[in-house]
């Protein structure tokens, strides 16, 4: 069979459609904004009051600094080489029976946070003084 000849018009018409058909087969290139990201966990609103606690902590907190943190059954754990992870907090407990040992904890189990650590060894806390020497400087307490 002979093909009837093209005008320019023609061919023009029949090429273009052959290269949008051929660059169809192509795949697009997938950008990171186009593939949506999996879903992440939302945080509980005790987690989230955690979170903020420990950060606000965490932030003012000097490098190599302790970081104590009370937990909700009241219990205060002092560490040192904190690192927020994102679903939970871990350091080296600096006190007690299993100080040296890593600690890791929720941020639902946080209550409260401060930078620095346990009082000193040689100063007595004020809460176990008698309100009486509670009220001195330590230079007049004996």
């Amino acid at each position: 069979m002979h093909k009837p000849s093209l005008t320019p018009v023609t061919a023009a018409r029949e090429t273009s459609e052959i290269q949008t058909v051929g660059q169809g087969s192509i795949p697009e290139p997938e950008f990171a904004a186009a593939t949506p990201a999996p879903a992440v966990r939302a945080d509980s609103p005790a987690e989230a009051e955690g979170r903020r606690t420990l950060s606000t902590a965490f932030v003012r907190m000097s490098p190599g600094g302790h970081l104590t943190v009370e937990l909700r059954t009241g219990q205060a754990v002092v560490l040192r080489d904190v690192v927020m992870r994102p679903r939970d907090y871990c350091g080296v407990q600096v006190l007690g029976g299993s100080a040296g040992r890593r600690y890791c904890g929720g941020y639902g189990d946080v209550a409260a946070a401060r930078p620095g650590g346990a009082p000193a060894l040689d100063e007595p806390s004020p809460g176990v003084l008698s309100p009486v020497e509670a009220g001195r400087p330590p230079s007049e307490r004996e």
